[in-house]
């Protein structure tokens, strides 16, 4: 089985490589993205398992970045990350194509767990 492809896009430069050192430690292969521009710009050159997305990022949030990646696989699975985010915003990230919402902070256990359950729910 291949290596499972992971992008993680989050604007706080510590959480962004907090998360993607678990993710790697767990043996995916991840990405990072600054900014949903960046997200999206990574999304058009590589097909990713699964997107774990913060929901509060200046320029673009991570609603706006749902509603315009084009994912290049037929089903886009997101891991949506927030903090204090307003509960408007929540209930539009809750579309179909996200699979969990996680609280900033996470447990460790519950990033991978999370993650795990989305790449095996497809």
């Amino acid at each position: 089985m291949s290596t499972k492809r992971i992008l993680v896009t989050e604007d706080d430069p510590s959480i962004r490589k907090l998360v993607a050192t678990i993710l790697r430690r767990a043996r995916y292969d991840v990405d990072t993205a600054v900014n949903g521009h960046d997200a999206i710009e990574k999304a058009k050159q590589t097909e990713y398992d699964v997107i774990v997305l913060d929901l509060m990022m200046p320029l673009m949030s991570g609603v706006e970045v749902l509603d315009r990646l084009p994912v290049r696989t037929p089903k886009p699975r997101f891991v949506v990350i927030m903090s204090a985010a307003p509960l408007d915003n929540i209930a539009q990230a809750a579309g179909t194509n996200v699979f969990a919402t996680l609280h900033k902070p996470s447990a460790i256990e519950e990033i991978v767990a999370t993650v795990g359950a989305c790449i095996a729910a497809a």
